[in-house]
């Protein structure tokens, strides 16, 4: 295979192809795109940072940064992948950490005390194989579930979350997992089983030691179907997260998450466009029912996206409420390979909290790959 030039934090698609050229079907290594190079090893990255003001009382200005590394080593009939990650400490009363949802490359790498840090995120083997592709290790359940072309990479498209991942995908934050992947054809569609721990790298509070203790965490099973409707991609899902949750209204005994999603990418002349929609048990998620629209427009020079998504609340969650989103940008890209996003969002009742009026953020993002 041919190395493209790879997007961050999306940073590093390893390309499975089968797929035809309007639409393909990539694993995600979390943020962006890297493909075999048939060198030994390749080693590529990626810089981003952000810069963000909330309209909203109290709400500080904020700026941030991540960087992604991965390598990729071919050994026998596989592949290795290592992906490091670093991110900065979020503010204590700052856009992020009063907004979530607004800025989803913030926070992404943290230590048991919330302070930023590089860490190892991913360490898996990938192995084709006549029946499949199974790829086995330290895994992004993101990079194989809900995936994207048009709303899913932080760093180069939309910043916000609702418009990255599913907000009603109880996906754990990289697990130790194995996932099988079967390819789909134009006459046929595909699959994607993965199955793993419920408790992921965050969940276990940043600690290693934790991540690969064993017992009485529960597992992480999903499966999606996928396939091709002319020039569009459809995928349908079922996800069963089997970490304890507690009820959202404080009583009975903690239960599973579950819950079913969609998505579908398309084209319209030079629009491209994205569906999403998703519904979770509301006794133990707070966010039940979800529906977006995402939009992107390439021209000369510029990338123009918008998007506007739904995020319904559990009806149990106390003090909770619909939540609203839009986000709008524009990325320009210069020759030295620097892209310069202004980007504009507007959020109702953030974090599902009722207390929460309308907050609109304005911000820049500027993102280097290496």
């Amino acid at each position: 295979m041919v190395t493209r030039r790879l997007c961050c934090p999306g940073l590093f698609l390893l390309a499975l192809g089968g797929v035809p050229p309007a639409f393909s079907d990539p694993t995600d290594i979390r943020h962006g795109s890297v493909e075999e190079s048939g060198a030994p090893i390749s080693l590529e990255g990626g810089f981003t940072a952000t810069w963000q003001h909330a309209d909203w009382p109290g709400i500080h200005d904020e700026a941030g940064a991540s960087i992604d590394l991965v390598a990729t080593l071919p050994m026998g009939s596989g592949t290795w992948t290592l992906y490091l990650e670093g991110s900065t400490t979020p503010g204590k009363e700052g856009v992020t950490s009063r907004l979530p949802e607004v800025n989803a490359d913030i926070g992404t790498a943290l230590n048991s005390n919330g302070k930023g840090r590089l860490q190892l995120s991913e360490l898996h083997y990938r192995l084709p194989l006549a029946v499949g592709e199974f790829t086995l290790g330290l895994l992004d359940p993101a990079g194989f579930l809900d995936r994207s072309e048009v709303a899913n990479d932080e760093t180069r498209q939309f910043l916000a979350a609702p418009f990255v991942n599913n907000p009603t995908i109880g996906l754990p934050d990289y697990h130790l997992a194995v996932a099988w992947h079967h390819h789909a054809t134009e006459n046929r569609p595909g699959i994607t089983l993965e199955l793993g721990s419920a408790h992921g790298l965050a969940d276990n509070g940043g600690s290693y030691a934790e991540l690969v203790r064993p017992g009485g965490k529960g597992i992480f099973f999903a499966a999606e179907g996928y396939g091709h409707l002319r020039r569009a991609l459809w995928r349908l899902g079922f996800w069963v997260n089997g970490a304890d949750h507690p009820p959202l209204d404080g009583s009975g005994r903690p239960g599973h998450a579950h819950g079913f999603y969609a998505t579908l990418d398309g084209e319209l002349d030079t629009l491209r466009w994205n569906l999403r929609g998703g519904w979770a048990g509301a006794r133990v998620s707070p966010a039940t029912t979800f529906a977006a629209l995402a939009v992107e427009r390439p021209l000369p020079g510029v990338t123009l996206g918008a998007g506007f998504a739904y995020t319904g609340a559990s009806p149990e969650l106390e003090g909770g409420a619909d939540r609203l989103q839009l986000e709008g940008y524009a990325r320009f890209e210069t020759r030295s390979g620097l892209e310069i996003t202004p980007d504009i969002q507007w959020v109702r009742h953030s974090d599902l909290r009722k207390e929460t009026g309308d907050t609109w953020v304005a911000g820049v993002r500027l993102t280097w790959s290496f």
